[in-house]
């Protein structure tokens, strides 16, 4: 047993073993958040600050970043169709989820008569037993397979859900308008309306979800500063493509791989005809110009002229000042490839200006990539090779250097009378009197903050914007202070210390703020 515990300890602290990364002029810290996930395939920063993963198996659960430990929600495997590419897919978070709208959606395969459908559902995330309840179907009977089948969801905005799907191996449905393959779908999420689940009513063609067409697997969708949306697509050999997403748009496949020009189209003969040194008289630029096709912004090129596909999938507009290298960039995860591409866009970001790989070969293939409030990166990774062989894990990769500039001008003689022991203002007030404080807000970003909010009776508390100690004051609503201490680490047990109730604590900005304990 003695033993056991020894390498029980060793192998957490390997795990927890933090190394060091260079992107440009600035040094990352990476560390394994969690390791032996089974394909992670999707990962979001959740409401209460914890990750939330989908496992290709079926398993959804929340992750502490603070200590790995991981909450299982939901497991689908017992009603999945998990082969290959398939299973349990992608999710996204109702952005209104701690304001009346509890709801987290997710795109999985199952079993059916014909042997793989695809579906969008939504759960409702149950508080008091920390799981997700009552599937309700929005779309079903979505052609599956167990390749080419996406699925990407994101949800731009309170009312709006976005999904890419697969040409499920049907190329030619993906230029078909009435069937959901190959396709971009648009969804209506207004919690406070009646159209919930079901097609936006301003889409192109009334009661379909469609929103655009001709795709052959999309599986990154990203919303950029401009409101332009962005997709990620993986080519047959080569032409990968990065596409801005329209209403109404036709994005090519199968007739039309990467850029529209002089190659056949993609019937298979025809490009073994081309490469045999023949002539095609239907060319891909022939299909664009009479079909209206939108070309991407960006392709690896065609496969006969040499370029091969790196199999991208998630990406994400990254505007955080910690990491100033991907700072108003868009970040793509690579699969096969086993890289993060950074693209460089222009103020209008309907250009890309300059594109440059990162960490090739350090994790393997990367699946997927969630921001952080604080600017961190959290990877999740699929292997090294195809089928997933691992490791699969959880990477967070943070400056931990980045401190957040305050804008103030401390030279007034009275301002050291009004610092408390831990060096900070008492409040805000005092500073602006002291200080001539020239950004408020700045000042406000610096504060401590705290969650989960609400709490249980036995959960932890964790603190953000910690770099040193300070003091805590919790008191009730009659003002009794419950809780007075020094905080010298980035959590606080409340098991034993809170009963149910409202508290107020006080932390190094001075201000009073809620803390609900159920």
């Amino acid at each position: 047993m003695k033993k056991y515990l020894i390498l029980l300890f060793a192998n957490l602290i390997l795990s927890y073993a933090f190394a060091q990364i260079q992107v440009g002029n600035t040094t990352l810290t990476e560390r394994e958040v969690i390791g032996g996930l089974d394909v992670p395939w999707e990962i979001k920063w959740g409401p209460d600050n914890h990750i939330w993963v989908t496992e290709r198996s079926g398993i959804v659960s929340r992750v502490n970043v603070e200590t790995g430990e991981q909450y299982i929600l939901l497991n689908l495997a017992p009603q999945l169709y998990d082969q290959y590419e398939s299973g349990l897919l992608g999710m996204e978070i109702h952005p209104n989820f701690n304001n009346g709208a509890p709801y987290v959606f997710m795109a999985y395969t199952y079993y059916s008569a014909g042997g793989a459908s695809e579906k969008i559902v939504y759960y409702e995330y149950d508080f008091d037993n920390d799981a997700l309840i009552n599937e309700t179907v929005m779309v079903d009977g979505i052609d599956g397979n167990s390749t080419h089948i996406g699925c990407r969801l994101l949800a731009i905005d309170n009312t709006t859900l976005l999904v890419t799907t697969g040409d499920a191996q049907d190329w030619m449905a993906s230029q078909d308008e009435t069937a959901l393959t190959g396709k971009t779908l648009r969804i209506d999420i207004d919690a406070n309306g009646s159209n919930f689940g079901e097609p936006k009513a301003d889409n192109p063609s009334p009661y379909s979800y469609v929103w655009s067409i001709g795709h052959r697997n999309a599986q990154g969708l990203a919303l950029g500063p401009n409101g332009i949306i962005y997709s990620s697509e993986h080519g047959p050999n080569g032409d990968d493509e990065l596409n801005i997403i329209v209403a109404n748009g036709n994005y090519g496949w199968p007739n039309a791989q990467g850029m529209c020009d002089n190659l056949p189209t993609s019937d298979v003969s025809d490009y073994i005809t081309y490469a045999n040194g023949l002539s095609n008289s239907y060319t891909e630029t022939d299909f664009c110009n009479e079909y209206n096709i939108i070309e991407p912004l960006w392709s690896t090129g065609a496969y006969i002229n040499g370029s091969t596909t790196i199999a991208p999938s998630d990406i994400i507009w990254y505007d955080h000042p910690s990491i100033p290298e991907f700072q108003n960039t868009l970040l793509m995860t690579v699969l096969k490839g086993k890289k993060l591409v950074r693209f460089e866009f222009n103020s209008s970001g309907d250009e890309i200006i300059g594109e440059t790989d990162f960490f090739n070969n350090e994790w393997g293939r990367l699946r997927d990539i969630c921001v952080s409030p604080d600017g961190k990166i959290y990877l999740a990774t699929n292997g090294f090779n195809w089928p997933s062989q691992g490791p699969n894990e959880i990477i967070e990769l943070y400056n931990a250097d980045y401190v957040v500039e305050s804008s103030y001008n401390c030279s007034n003689d009275g301002c050291e009378e009004i610092m408390d022991a831990s060096g900070e203002y008492s409040s805000l007030e005092d500073c602006e009197a002291a200080c001539n404080v020239t950004s408020i807000d700045k000042i406000e970003k610096k504060s401590i903050k705290f969650y989960p909010n609400p709490i249980h009776k036995d959960g932890v508390l964790y603190f953000q914007n910690y770099d040193k100690p300070f003091q805590l004051n919790i008191s009730n609503l009659q003002g009794q202070i419950v809780y007075s201490n020094k905080v010298q680490e980035r959590s606080l047990l409340i098991q034993g210390l809170l009963d149910s109730g409202i508290y107020l604590l006080k932390t190094n900005n001075g201000k009073n703020t809620k803390l609900m304990v159920k």
